[in-house]
């Protein structure tokens, strides 16, 4: 009988615990409780696509499938930006802004509140079948000043390297030319070398005719956790010896971090829907939510 009961009380606990996945696992809001017609109207980074669904189905109590409809993850950081200054975005998760979408926000006198809620990494990849497995900084500085233009001058198989870059509007680009801070120095790329998204970017790399000598860079929690299958063809390479990992990211041992955001219009009242949403994603449960989705947590 007794270890009847006590079986009865584990499914009642985990039964309890399912039930408090929807608006009454938030904490600290208060009173308010998100609903479809009041959540906030959310936007960000590709990359942060995982983060935005796992918080809107936790908010609301929806399956991340539903949730996937409610919010807009596409488009470039650039534009997100734009989006949430235009009044088309309430809340943000996204990488900081590039040049472009800060003077767009200061023309128009806009004023954000963003808090890093989590860090990333600029990643460099290349083919599999490439012998190279590690770069210095000041060899990726001189690959892309054009300095350094054949494999051969750092390890690898004589071969011309074939250096892709993103679009100015991008995530990646920005980060790119933030840690890398190559300014004017930056070789002008071949439009055809010049990618528009970042699928796209690994796919060059994996396909670039039929050889090695590709080179590409992306942000680590996008390859790793939503497009990982092109690892099969492309390898991620250590810098300075160092490969990025959840570890040595939050260690700040690899050396191209930088955080990414929750983004709000500043000034908004305490109970409006975005930054209630806001204020919960900053707290504790909301830094716990994050590193269950596999980022590392600020």
């Amino acid at each position: 009988m007794r270890k009847f009961i006590c079986a009865l009380l584990a499914v009642i606990l985990v039964f309890s615990l399912a039930a408090c996945s929807g608006p009454a696992a938030i904490k600290n809001t208060g009173n308010f409780e998100f609903t479809e017609s009041n959540y906030p109207k959310m936007g960000g980074s590709l990359a942060a696509l995982p983060l935005g669904e796992a918080i809107t189905a936790y908010a609301l109590g929806i399956s991340r499938e539903n949730a996937s409809k409610l919010i807009v993850f596409e488009g470039s950081t650039t534009d997100n930006y734009k989006a949430i200054v235009d009044g088309k975005f309430d809340i943000l998760l996204a990488y900081e802004p590039s040049e472009e979408a800060k003077a767009y926000i200061a023309e128009k006198g806009a004023e954000l509140e963003m808090t890093p809620i989590g860090a990333d990494a600029l990643v460099f990849i290349c083919s599999n079948l490439n012998k190279v497995d590690s770069l210095t900084v000041d060899q990726i500085k001189d690959i892309y000043r054009g300095k350094i233009i054949d494999w051969s001058e750092v390890g690898g198989k004589k071969g011309a390297i074939i250096p892709y870059q993103r679009n100015k509007d991008s995530g990646s680009q920005t980060l790119f030319d933030k840690l890398i801070n190559l300014g004017d120095e930056l070789t002008d790329a071949p439009k055809e070398r010049i990618i528009g998204s970042m699928i796209g970017l690994l796919e060059a790399v994996a396909e670039y005719d039929g050889s090695e000598n590709a080179l590409g860079y992306t942000v680590y929690y996008y390859l790793t956790n939503m497009e990982n299958d092109k690892l099969s063809t492309s390898k991620i390479l250590a810098v300075n010896g160092v490969k990025p990992t959840n570890d040595t990211i939050a260690s700040g041992k690899y050396p191209f971090v930088n955080d990414f955001y929750v983004v709000i219009p500043k000034n908004l009242p305490e109970d409006a829907p975005a930054r209630v949403l806001y204020n919960w994603i900053i707290s504790e449960q909301g830094k716990e939510l994050v590193k269950k989705e596999n980022y590392v947590a600020k």
